[in-house]
């Protein structure tokens, strides 16, 4: 019998565009359209600099290019800086089936593809059916490896199973078979950060710098290719068994249906999700509560005299940090995240020169956290669904917001074509003049009709 690891390959290699459902192809347009804005705004970050610096220490210049910038490296190097800046404001697309986050496929994908689009030339069309056969097999992957509630605490990792995705986009894009893309996932496999959510520094801020470690998980998948094409030989069937890539995760549990039943017909890409505001996902519920409550009755930051975010134990223990030291360590703070919101702040300024804000610091001191019964089961059991509300004491009176279930942007409560565009031109328009902005934005719109790839890199340097 076929092993699982070679129908997802062969499945990657053979996925041609007539293939994908119209849905899926537009909804993978729109991951590509949000990666790209999200990258094109996360390289004027700080953190993305430094990544940046660091990386073309190690990397030569090479044909890939590396957004915002006017540079190009080699293929690991470019993708690893952009996956970075891609994941850096963590406004980056997820995946996620009835509210449990499951990864930050984009960052990884994407970054692989613009790598693969940049040595392969290929057409729009092939890599728009290489991100949809990625973006698929990452959903399958980490979806068949989840672990008993008991394994989650104890050891999990976030993105870690995306370099195999990263393997498929790549090597679909420079043609590899199946047979070939079955070995670069044997390597991707043994090549993977190791899950690592439970050492992000939550007692001994600040937190690590690369959090969902996308940008490591992007550039083994890219070597993985490398390797496989050099003629090196990976680990054979790295999904499968009982000693699979499951195991090797840190999972106690895995269900192999999962991988390919179905496959190409069940289409688990359906359920990427989109991010609205830049922070982790967990503290979206609360966020829009708190949003909701404010433009119901048009508070203004001064009138708000306490707020109250209820939440889960682990939120209340873990994202509760009122004067976060870095850019990361506020995108893990309910009071960063909702002082940002009291003062009006766009999405992609949260974190521009506001640290030291006083009118900032003002807010956040009023937030506090009460663990409320309901949402700490919905979180703290296997579903991992982060529910919230938040209440606001304005005037004297105590306001309720709405208690949200699921964050917006998944598939119970989707954003719509016209919301995830308007989110893509605020952030692209960080480096981007307008007509660049438009430009991308048509090209990537019409990508599948596109006879070379690259044209998506003819508006995304700065001069």
């Amino acid at each position: 019998m076929t092993s699982l690891t070679r129908r997802l390959a062969d499945f990657a290699a053979g996925l041609e565009v007539a293939d994908i459902p119209a849905d899926v192809a537009g909804k993978i347009k729109l991951h590509l359209l949000d990666a790209l804005g999200c990258g094109l705004a996360g390289m004027d970050a700080d953190l993305t600099r430094r990544v940046l610096a660091a990386v073309r220490a190690d990397y030569a210049d090479g044909p890939c290019p590396v957004l915002g910038t006017g540079l190009a490296l080699a293929p690991a190097g470019a993708a690893f800086v952009n996956s970075a800046a891609m994941n850096a404001l963590d406004h980056d697309d997820g995946f996620e089936v009835d509210g449990k986050g499951m990864g930050h496929p984009g960052a990884t994908l994407v970054a692989a593809a613009l790598s693969g689009a940049a040595i392969s030339r290929a057409d729009g069309g092939t890599l728009l059916a290489a991100l949809a056969a990625a973006y698929e097999i990452n959903a399958r992957i980490i979806l068949s490896i989840q672990p008993s509630q008991e394994r989650f605490r104890q050891v999990y990792g976030v993105c870690q199973h995306q370099s195999l995705a990263a393997a498929a986009v790549y090597g679909r894009l420079l043609g590899l078979g199946g047979a070939d893309l079955a070995n670069a996932f044997g390597f991707a496999g043994t090549l993977a950060p190791v899950p690592s959510l439970r050492r992000y520094n939550w007692d001994s801020r600040p937190l690590v710098s690369f959090k969902d470690f996308n940008a490591p998980a992007t550039e083994a998948g890219l070597r993985a290719v490398g390797y496989t094409t050099a003629g090196l030989v990976g680990a054979a069937d790295v999904l499968d068994g009982p000693t699979g890539f499951w195991r090797m995760i840190g999972s106690d549990r895995f269900d192999p249906d999962i991988l390919c039943d179905g496959l190409g017909e069940v289409w688990w890409a359906r359920h990427a999700s989109f991010k609205a505001y830049p922070a982790c996902r967990w503290i979206h519920t609360a966020l829009e509560s708190f949003e909701t409550l404010r433009d119901a009755h048009g508070l203004a930051a001064g009138e708000i005299e306490a707020i109250e975010v209820l939440t889960s134990a682990g939120l209340a223990r873990d994202f509760m940090d009122a004067a976060p030291r870095s850019m990361v360590d506020a995108q893990f703070s309910l009071p960063f995240g909702l002082a940002c919101l009291a003062l009006g702040l766009p999405a992609v300024d949260w974190y521009r020169d506001t640290f030291a804000d006083a009118s900032l610091a003002a807010v956040t001191a009023r937030v506090t956290a009460s663990v409320d019964p309901e949402i700490d089961g919905l979180m703290g059991g296997e579903a991992r669904r982060p529910a919230g509300q938040v209440r606001v004491l304005a005037g004297g009176r105590w306001l309720d917001g709405p208690r949200l279930s699921h964050p917006r942007g998944c598939r119970e409560r989707p954003m719509d074509e016209a919301a995830v565009i308007a989110k893509f031109r605020a952030n692209a328009a960080r480096l981007l003049p307008l007509p660049a902005v438009d430009r991308l934005q048509s090209s990537i719109l019409a990508i599948d009709s596109a006879g070379d790839a690259t044209c998506l890199f003819q508006d995304m340097a700065v001069a």
